[in-house]
């Protein structure tokens, strides 16, 4: 086991950390507007019918934007950290159980709907698909049974066990995380409206991030 010590930063360095971490807040900020029910309740309102492929649009656009950032953001290798042998791989084992959180809890919400895929295939088969319904499409079984924000916990896990982190990727990793964190509490308010008694007595059985393996007494 070994691990390298961190190199020292500039002042540049430390600006240029700055910028990543406002170009990065920049996208969340888009990426959060095109997500708020005002929002979207305009251009369903100006989309008719056609509201139902706005799902895909919205990851069409964030893909795209999300490739403009990572072209755009200075280039930052200096080493934080780096660690090898068991601890290395404790930690690659720890980003892996994040990958396959973030899939079960794909596969538990219909991720394929969510990103606009199915949309996509009910448009080539000539059918107007199905409009987003919270009461309809709320789940809280499979991954959401574990924990009430699994995508953003499996996130977090892959972005803060990183056994090599360089100081642009902590950049990123701090932002990814604040903003996980920060959405889930928005989102907790959001569906506390929508859905009521249903999320209260959900959010009293399902622990918001750290599972409980054990019943509730």
């Amino acid at each position: 086991m070994s691990a390298l010590a961190p190199e020292a930063l500039s002042p540049e360095a430390w600006a240029n950390a700055g910028y990543t971490f406002g170009l990065w807040t920049g996208w969340g900020a888009l990426h959060s507007v095109l997500a708020a029910k005002r929002v979207k309740a305009a251009f369903e309102l100006l989309l008719g019918p056609r509201y139902a492929f706005y799902p895909t649009a919205y990851s069409l656009v964030s893909l795209w934007t999300f490739y403009i950032v990572f072209r755009k953001e200075p280039d930052l290798p200096q080493l934080l950290w780096a660690v090898d042998g068991l601890p290395a791989l404790g930690m690659y084992g720890v980003q892996l159980a994040g990958l396959a959180l973030l899939f079960w809890a794909g596969v538990s919400m219909h991720g394929l709907k969510m990103l606009g895929v199915t949309q996509l295939v009910s448009l080539v088969r000539g059918r107007l698909p199905d409009e987003a319904d919270m009461h309809r499409d709320f789940t809280s079984t499979g991954a959401y049974g574990l924990v009430r924000h699994p995508m953003h916990l499996g996130g977090m896990l892959f972005l803060i066990f990183q056994p090599r982190l360089t100081l642009g990727g902590s950049a990123f990793a701090l932002f990814g995380c604040l903003y996980m964190l920060v959405g889930s509490f928005f989102e907790e308010r959001r569906l506390t409206r929508e859905l009521g008694p249903v999320w209260a007595g959900y959010a009293r059985r399902v622990p918001m991030f750290i599972p409980r393996f054990w019943p509730r007494r």
